[in-house]
Formats: structure tokens, C-alpha cells, sequence
């Protein structure tokens, strides 16, 4: 309880002091920096199990609240975007695995574990049971989500048009609203959870406020106070990723995690243009969708910059679905065909 206590006190700071600077999106980048410069003073930072579980479902209840029936009627155009969205998955994943082969040297079982967008905690479990370098599989990983964290939204914030009209949404008013909103998707949430579905403590409670929302139960968004706490503990969970490693690694790693984010950054851009292109959507909204950083981190990343949350929501979670789905069997045929063994004994896979 201390050190959760402590970690969520750096991480206030952290986010109030990006606030106060007018930085974008500033409780999650602001408690991701004051969490990692924590870390690397030797602060011991925790965050339990069940605090973790709670920001998903609070997150999966902002982004379900953000359904309309506007939204709806926009997701016709989404099947083709998410179409792109596999493509530059595949894209990003092969150049990156290219150049930690061929330009770091790096073994192909690392380099591709070290190069999948996303889903971080099936990335790590799949990469123990092969020869992989864990340890440059994480912070690879951990940098390159740093990096996003830290730059895209002022990248985001930059591309947008001065006259561009972002998302603003009304707020739920009565508190046994809120009451029946957190009591049925914490119910969806722990319902998926225990059926297996991929990322189900979050789709849970976005399916369960998406249907209380389009049946009328309630209307309007969740109110802030929900969401900035859920920023604070997503920020310090990233910054906690690096207790593992030491100030020299960090430093020694940049480069080649700086590398390996600007080739995705590029990829997801190129796919994000198209898509925006095809769907006439604005560019800045569909780079926030295609960025290959993690389902939790993106989706809260649109709440605070005002995009629209359900489509940022829908790719990103079609892309952590199709990773669950198929990165098992898509990586172990991979490693195959590039003469990596796939079982390293028994748990192996």
C-alpha cells in the first residue's frame, strides 16, 4: 500500500505539472515522466492487481459512453479503415524486425517480439517460450511506448487545423447514473474476463456503456473524475516497466528503441493518410488509431485530446484482438520459416 500510495502521489505531481504547462494530454504523459525519473532515483513505486483492473474498466466505460447513434451510423466507413490498419500492422512489424536483424544485429526470434505493435503483456508471454532476448524484447517495447506516450500528442495536436471541430462530449449528470453505469460494465467487464475474451476487463465495460447508452438508460459521457484518475494509473503502470532495468541500459537502449519508434511512427502515418484519405476523415484522428502503442494507452490518449474516442477505440481494439487471435500462430510460423526454434522445452510453445 506504500508504495502504491507513493506511486500514485509522483504520478499526481507528475500529471498536474504537464497540466499546469498546457502540455497535451498531460495527466498521462506527466505521470509516465515523474514514474520513470522515480524509478531510475531509486524510489520503489508500486501498482497492485486490482487497481490496475479498475482503470481498464473505467476506461472501457469512457469509451463506451462516447457511442452514439451518430456513431453508428459513422461505422459504416470503419471496415475499410481497420483493412488498412491490418496492413500496416504487417508492416510495421516486418521493417522493424528488418532492421533489428540487419542494422543491431539482433537474433530474428528478439527482433520480431521487439517489433510487434502492441499488446505487450501476450508479447512478453509468447517471447519467455522461445530463444528471445527478454530483456531487449521489453525495453525495446518500453521505450518505443514511451516514446508515444511522450510525443504524439503534441504530434497530434500540431496536425490539427485551427478550424478543425474536435469531439466534445456532455457529461452524465445524476449519481445513480453513474451508479448503474459502473455497477453493469464492471459486471460485463469481470463476465469477459472470466470467459477469456481478449482484453475483456476493458471490451466488457465498453459494450455494457455503449448499450446503456444507445438504449437511453443513460446519456452523456462519464465525468472527468474518472478518467484523470485512470490516466494517472496508466502513466505510473508505464513508468513501472523500467524498474527492471538500470539508468546505463535506458540510455544505451534509446537509440535503437528511438529507431524502431520512428519506422512505426512513419508506417502508421503513411497507413493513417490512406485511411483518412478513403474514409474522409481527419488525418490527425486516424493517426491516433493506426499508432502502434498499446489498447489502453491510445484510447485514453483520445479522450484527452478530444477525438473521437469510439473510433480510436474500435481500431485499437480490433488490433489487440487480431494480435490475441493470431500472433501465436502467425509468430511460431515466422520462426519458422526463418530457422528460429519455436519450443525451448517443457511450457514451451
Amino acid at each position: 500500500m506504500r508504495d502504491t500510495a507513493i506511486g500514485l502521489l509522483i504520478g499526481t505531481a507528475g500529471g498536474l505539472g504537464f497540466w499546469f504547462l498546457g502540455i497535451p494530454a498531460p495527466w498521462l504523459a506527466g505521470s509516465m515522466m515523474a514514474a520513470i525519473v522515480a524509478v531510475f532515483s531509486k524510489v520503489k513505486i508500486g501498482m497492485p492487481d486490482w487497481l490496475r483492473a479498475v482503470a481498464f474498466i473505467f476506461l472501457g466505460i469512457q469509451t463506451g459512453t462516447a457511442v452514439s447513434w451518430d456513431t453508428v451510423d459513422r461505422a459504416v466507413h470503419w471496415p475499410l479503415s481497420i483493412a488498412f490498419l491490418c496492413l500496416t500492422v504487417v508492416a510495421i512489424t516486418w521493417a522493424c524486425t528488418a532492421y533489428y536483424v540487419k542494422r543491431s544485429n539482433w537474433d530474428p526470434a528478439t527482433a520480431l517480439f521487439a517489433s510487434l505493435p502492441g499488446a505487450l503483456s501476450l508479447t512478453l508471454l509468447l517471447a519467455s517460450g522461445t530463444k528471445a532476448d527478454m530483456r531487449r524484447v521489453t525495453i525495446a517495447q518500453c521505450i518505443r511506448l514511451f516514446f508515444l506516450v511522450a510525443a504524439l500528442p503534441s504530434v497530434i495536436t500540431w496536425l490539427t487545423p485551427p478550424d478543425e471541430v474536435v469531439v466534445m462530449l456532455s457529461q452524465i449528470g445524476g449519481i445513480w447514473d453513474i451508479l448503474l453505469l459502473v455497477a453493469v460494465s464492471t459486471a460485463a467487464g469481470y463476465a469477459l474476463e472470466w470467459l477469456k475474451v481478449p482484453a475483456g476487463l476493458m471490451l466488457g465495460p465498453m459494450l455494457a456503456s455503449a448499450g446503456l447508452e444507445l438504449s437511453g438508460l443513460i446519456a452523456g459521457a462519464a465525468p472527468p473524475s474518472i478518467l484523470i484518475p485512470a490516466n494517472i494509473v496508466l502513466g505510473v503502470m508505464i513508468g513501472a516497466r523500467f524498474a527492471n532495468f538500470t539508468f546505463r541500459e535506458f540510455r544505451e537502449a534509446l537509440v535503437e528503441g528511438f529507431s524502431g519508434f520512428l519506422i512505426a511512427l512513419v508506417i502508421a502515418m503513411a497507413g493513417a493518410g490512406v485511411a483518412a484519405y478513403v474514409s474522409n476523415l481527419p488525418f490527425a484522428l486516424t493517426l491516433l488509431a493506426f499508432s502502434p502503442g498499446g489498447l489502453d494507452a491510445m484510447t485514453i490518449m483520445a479522450f484527452s485530446l478530444n477525438r473521437d474516442p469510439a473510433y480510436v477505440g474500435a481500431h485499437q481494439m480490433a488490433r489487440y484482438i487480431g494480435l490475441a487471435l493470431l500472433m501465436p500462430a502467425a509468430t511460431a510460423y515466422v520462426l519458422r520459416r526463418m530457422g528460429m526454434p519455436v519450443v525451448t522445452g517443457k511450457g514451451g510453445w
